[in-house]
């Protein structure tokens, strides 16, 4: 019996995992390999983020933006591949958060080009928390629906 070939929406579906995951996978990595930039953008919001919650104080700055790459790459190469899409985009969803707030703090900006800048990054992760959004409702709703 010949296979039924992909319907269109479990394609559409693989096409847009794995264009969201590209973003994660190439920016987790650029971060691994590149540390001293963005541990030294995200200083001011660990600071902040230490005096909440003292148990980051074990760990340098250095380590926890390496642990976020690190979940950027992985979570992103296992969405890419489709395992276990409704995790994953959780995971990277919750990693976009303080990689936002530490990279793109557009408000603490004077007006002119940097804030525009930071502003249009932060807009942009914006959309990829709701990339991720969809990827976690659409697996839910997917997966209510086909194991009835």
């Amino acid at each position: 019996m010949p296979e039924t070939p992909p319907r269109f929406d479990d394609v559409g579906r693989a096409l847009s995992r794995l264009a969201l995951a590209a973003v994660f996978v190439s920016g987790g990595r650029h971060v691994w390999r590149h540390l001293d930039g963005p541990a030294q953008g995200a200083e001011t919001f660990l600071k902040r983020c230490r005096r909440a919650v003292p148990l980051l104080d074990r760990f340098t700055d250095r380590q926890l933006v390496r642990a976020n790459a690190a979940v950027h790459v992985t979570a992103g190469a296992a969405l890419a591949v489709g395992l276990a899409p409704t995790a994953c985009a959780t995971a990277l969803a919750g990693s976009l958060v303080p990689t936002t707030l530490a990279a793109f703090p557009f408000w603490t900006q004077p007006d002119g080009p940097q804030r525009t800048r930071q502003q249009g990054d932060f807009l942009k992760n914006l959309a990829l928390a709701g990339g991720l959004l969809a990827v976690v409702v659409n697996d839910r709703h997917r997966s209510r629906h086909t194991s009835r």
